[in-house]
C-alpha cells in the first residue's frame, strides 16, 4: 500500500479481493466514490488494487474497508510490503478453492451435458440423475455467482455474477419444476391400467430438462476465471520486488559510535555507514570514502559508477568495494526508490479509456437483458394472445437462457488466449490482454539503449598493441591480463574475457608497421599457455587509483593502465602519432578508451563498448516502415547516446535521464493523444513500463523489469516486437469478428425469445433450442478464435 498527503487529502493504494469481473470494479468504484470525503476512486480490475484520494479528516480509513465488505469485496489494509504479501497470500488461496470448484463442475457437468445431448431418453430416471448432478454444481461451485448477486441487488448494484446467477438459477429452478411435476404424474396414487401401463416405460420420456444449461454456464464461466486468475497471480511481484530493495537494517553514527537499526529509522542527516556488498538504505551525498556503486536498480547501466566525496548515492543501489560514509538528505518515501514505487502503483492503478468504455458496457449489460425478460413475461401474462398458460415463464426464462453473455464473454478472451498461446511459440510471452489489444495502435515506441538497443554488458572493440624492442605482442597481452587480473574495475572483466579468447592478425597497414591491431576475425591465436617469460611478469607493487587506473611493477619496471586521458599526461611517455589518432578515433566513437604503458612507451590502447545488436537495424527500419515514431533514453552520456542513435537513425533522443524523466517523457507523448509502447530490460525501466500503454521486457533482463511489463520477448530480441504488432492486428481482427457475431446473435435471438414472432408465425422458441442457440453461439466464437492459430505472422 503506498501513501502520500497534501495537508489532510490523503492518497491510498490498496489490494482489492473479490472482484469477479470487469462490471465488479465499476461497482466498488462507484460505492466508495459515493462516499462523503472521497473526491477520487479508481479501482483496476487487471490489478485487483484501488486508488483512493479522500480527506481523511472527514472519512477514516477503516471506513473504505467496512464499505467495501457491504458489496462482497475487501480491501487489504495493512502497510506496504505486508499488506501486498496478505493480498499474495489471498490470491493464492482463492486460485486454489476455484480451481476445486472447477474440478466439482467439471466432473460433474460432463455426466449430465452426455446424458442430455446424447443419451436423450435412453437412461432411466434421468431427471433425477441430472437433478442429483446439477446440486454441487449450483449449490458449491456456483455458490459465489449467486451470493456477490444478492449483495450487489441489496445495494441496487449489478454486475455479470446476477446475470448469471438469474439465468442459471431459473433454468436450475425450472428443470427442478419439471422434474417434480413428472414424478407426480409418475408416482399417481389411483392409476388407471392405462396409465400403469403407460407409467411402465415413462422413465424413457422425459421431458427435456436444462440443467445443461445451467451447470455448462457455470463450468464454462469457472473455466474462464481460473484461467484469469492463474494469469494474474504474480501481479503483486513487481511491487515486492521493488520493496526488497529496500533494506531492512542499516549502521549509522550516533553519539560517535557505529549502530545498527531498523533503515525505518534513519533520521534526516544522520552518517551512514556502507560497507562492500550492502544496499544503501536513503538518498544521500558521500562525506568520506570511494568506491564503484551498481546503479543498475536506478539508471540501468550495467558498468558500476565510481562515487567519491560529494557524490550524489541513491536508495536500493548496491555499494561493490571500498567502505563509505554517507550523509543522509533523503528518507522514506522521498528517496527516489520510494517514489519509483508510487509511481509503479499509481501506473499500474490507471484506467485507459477504452477500459472506461467496457466498463460501461458492462455495468448496463446486465439490467437491460434482465428488463427486456421482465419485461416480456409481464406482456405475455396480461396479453396472451392465446398462447399456452406458461408461456410468459417460457419467454422469460428464454431471454435469460439466450442472452447469457457466454458468447459475448467468449468474443474477446478467447480470441485472446489463442494469440497469447500463439505469441508464446513464437517466443512472445503476453501477460496483460490489454496491451495485445493495444500493439495494433502503437504510435511511438520508446527505447532504453543499454540491454535493448545494444547488448547489455561491455566488450572489448578494437585493441591496437605497439610492440617494442623489450616486449613482444605476446608478452604485452600477458602483462595486461595480470594487471586487469588483479584490478577490481568493472571494466576489468571485459579486458579478461577478451585477450584469453583473442586471435591475432599483424597489421598490414603500411603506415603503422610497428603495431598489430587485435580484431576478432583473425586467425592467430593467442597461446593458451602463458609465454615461457609469463612467470617474470607477475605484478608487483599493486596500486588502484580510483577514477583514473592501475599501477604496479613487473621486473622493477613500472607499468600503468586505465583512463587515456591519465594514461598521454605523464610526460615522459612516447606516443606514436598513429596511437593518437587510434585513440581519438575510439573517443569518436564514444567508446570508453584505455590504455597500457611503461615508463616511457605507449605499449597498448584498447576500446570498450556496448555494442549495437546486430538486429537492432533491421528491426527499427521495419517498424519506420509502420509509421511508427522511435524514440531513446538512456542513463548514459549524451556521447555515447547520440553515437547510438546516429548508428540506427533515431531523431528523438534523450541521455542521462532517471526512471522519474522516462516516466515524465511517456506521460507526455500520451497528453499528445499517442500510443506509446515501452521496451526495456532494467529496474529503472519499470515505472516506464508500467506507465506506458504497451510494454515490452526483454527476456534476458531483470526480474522485475519482465513483471512490470506487459509483454516479455524470451529471446530478447527486439525483432520480436514487429511480430508482436502483427500478431495484435489478426488478434484484433479476430475479436471484432467475434463481436459482430456475438452482437448479431443477440439482436437477433432476443426477440425470438421474447416470443415477437408467435403472433405472425404461430412459433414459439422452446427453451431447449434457446438453450442450444446459446451453445452454437459460444462454439462458433470458439471456432473462429481458433482459426486464429493457423494463420502466419511475419
Amino acid at each position: 500500500m503506498n501513501t502520500s498527503s497534501d495537508n489532510h487529502r490523503v492518497h491510498r493504494t490498496f489490494p482489492v479481493t473479490g472482484m469477479s469481473c470487469a462490471a465488479c470494479a465499476v461497482s466498488l468504484e462507484s460505492y466508495l466514490g459515493s462516499l462523503e470525503g472521497v473526491s477520487s476512486v479508481v479501482v483496476s480490475y487487471p490489478n485487483q488494487s484501488v486508488y483512493i484520494e479522500f480527506n481523511e479528516g472527514e472519512l477514516q480509513e477503516e471506513r473504505l474497508g467496512e464499505a467495501a465488505k457491504e458489496i462482497g469485496y475487501e480491501l487489504v489494509m495493512e502497510e506496504s510490503e505486508r499488506g501486498n504479501e496478505a493480498a499474495a497470500r489471498s490470491a493464492a488461496a482463492h486460485l486454489n478453492t476455484l480451481k476445486r470448484k472447477l474440478l466439482i463442475a467439471i466432473l460433474c457437468t460432463a455426466p449430465i451435458f452426455l446424458i442430455s445431448m446424447i443419451l436423450i431418453n435412453q437412461i432411466p430416471h434421468e431427471g433425477i440423475i441430472q437433478f442429483l448432478l446439477a446440486l454441487p454444481v449450483v449449490l458449491f461451485s456456483g455458490r459465489d455467482f449467486y451470493t456477490n448477486a444478492i449483495k450487489k441487488i441489496k445495494h441496487r448494484q449489478t454486475n455479470m455474477d446476477t446475470l448469471v446467477a438469474l439465468s442459471t438459477a431459473t433454468a436450475f429452478l425450472y428443470s427442478t419444476y419439471q422434474v417434480v411435476l413428472f414424478y407426480l404424474h409418475f408416482f399417481d396414487a389411483n392409476p388407471t391400467p392405462t396409465h400403469q401401463a403407460s407409467n411402465q416405460s415413462a422413465h424413457l420420456h422425459h421431458p427435456h430438462f436444462y440443467f445443461e444449461s445451467a451447470t455448462v454456464i457455470i463450468t464454462l464461466i469457472l473455466l474462464g476465471k481460473f484461467l484469469e486468475e492463474r494469469a494474474k497471480s504474480n501481479s503483486a511481484k513487481a511491487i515486492h520486488d521493488l520493496l526488497s530493495l529496500q533494506p531492512t537494517e542499516a549502521t549509522v553514527i550516533r553519539n560517535n559510535e557505529e549502530i545498527t537499526i531498523p533503515a525505518a529509522e534513519i533520521l534526516l542527516g544522520d552518517f551512514v555507514i556502507i560497507k562492500p556488498g550492502n544496499r544503501i538504505p536513503v538518498d544521500g551525498k558521500v562525506r568520506s570514502g570511494s568506491s564503484y556503486i551498481n546503479e543498475s536498480a536506478i539508471t540501468g547501466e550495467p558498468v558500476p559508477a565510481l562515487k567519491e566525496k560529494g557524490s550524489p548515492v541513491f536508495a536500493g543501489t548496491i555499494n561493490q568495494q571500498g567502505t563509505l560514509k554517507i550523509l543522509a538528505q533523503k528518507i522514506g518515501s522521498q528517496t527516489l526508490l520510494a517514489q519509483i514505487i508510487a509511481r509503479v502503483e499509481q501506473a499500474l492503478g490507471s484506467k485507459p479509456e477504452i477500459q472506461k468504455l467496457a466498463d460501461k458496457i458492462s455495468s448496463i449489460f446486465v439490467p437491460t437483458v434482465f428488463f427486456i425478460a421482465v419485461i416480456s413475461a409481464l406482456f405475455w401474462y396480461f396479453f396472451p394472445f392465446n398462447t399456452p398458460p406458461q408461456f410468459a415463464l417460457t419467454t422469460f426464462i428464454n431471454v435469460l437462457i439466450i442472452a447469457c453473455p457466454c458468447a459475448l464473454g467468449l468474443a474477446t478472451p478467447t480470441a485472446l488466449m489463442v494469440g497469447i498461446g500463439k505469441g508464446a511459440k513464437q517466443g512472445i510471452l503476453i501477460k496483460d490482454a490489454h496491451a495485445l489489444e493495444l500493439a495494433n495502435k502503437i504510435t511511438d515506441i520508446v527505447f532504453d539503449k543499454t540491454g535493448t538497443l545494444t547488448q547489455g554488458k561491455p566488450m572489448v572493440a578494437e585493441m591496437q598493441i605497439f610492440p617494442s624492442t623489450q616486449l613482444t605482442e605476446t608478452q604485452i597481452l600477458q602483462i595486461i591480463l595480470n594487471l586487469e587480473s588483479k584490478s577490481e574495475h568493472p571494466l576489468a572483466q571485459a579486458v579478461i574475457e577478451h585477450i584469453t579468447s583473442l586471435k591475432v592478425q599483424e597489421n598490414n597497414s603500411p603506415s603503422n608497421p610497428d603495431s598489430i591491431l587485435l580484431q576478432s576475425n583473425s586467425t592467430a591465436t593467442f597461446p593458451s599457455k602463458p609465454d615461457p617469460t609469463a612467470e617474470t611478469l607477475e605484478p608487483q607493487a599493486f596500486t588502484n587509483l580510483p577514477g583514473k587506473g592501475i599501477t604496479a611493477q613487473i621486473n622493477h619496471i613500472p607499468y600503468q593502465l586505465g583512463s587515456w586521458q591519465w594514461i598521454k599526461s605523464f610526460p615522459n611517455l612516447h606516443i606514436e602519432q598513429s596511437a593518437h589518432e587510434f585513440a581519438n578515433q575510439l573517443l569518436n566513437q564514444a567508446q570508453t578508451t584505455i590504455a597500457m604503458s611503461n615508463e616511457n612507451q605507449l605499449l597498448a590502447v584498447i576500446g570498450i563498448q556496448d555494442p549495437i545488436k546486430n538486429t537492432a537495424s533491421e528491426t527499427l527500419q521495419e517498424l519506420f516502415k509502420r509509421n511508427i515514431q522511435i524514440h531513446m533514453l538512456t542513463g548514459d552520456n549524451l556521447q555515447t547516446a547520440t553515437s547510438v542513435a546516429n548508428q540506427l537513425n533515431i531523431n528523438h533522443v534523450m541521455a542521462e535521464t532517471l526512471p522519474n524523466q522516462k516516466f515524465d517523457y511517456i506521460s507526455n507523448l500520451q497528453s499528445q493523444h499517442r500510443v506509446v509502447a515501452m521496451v526495456g530490460d532494467g529496474i529503472n525501466d519499470a515505472q516506464a513500463l508500467a506507465k506506458s500503454d504497451v510494454s515490452f521486457a526483454m527476456g534476458t533482463g531483470s526480474a522485475l523489469a519482465m513483471e512490470s511489463a506487459a509483454i516479455t520477448l524470451t529471446g530478447g530480441q527486439i525483432t520480436q516486437i514487429p511480430k508482436a504488432i502483427e500478431l495484435s492486428k489478426q488478434t484484433l481482427k479476430t475479436i471484432h469478428i467475434n463481436l459482430i457475431w456475438a452482437f448479431g446473435y443477440n439482436v437477433l435471438a432476443i426477440p425470438l425469445a421474447m416470443g415477437v414472432f408467435y403472433p405472425i408465425l404461430g412459433y414459439a422458441l422452446n427453451p431447449m433450442i434457446a438453450g442450444a442457440a446459446m451453445s452454437f453461439s459460444s462454439i462458433s466464437v470458439v471456432l473462429n478464435s481458433l482459426w486464429l492459430a493457423k494463420k502466419k505472422i511475419i
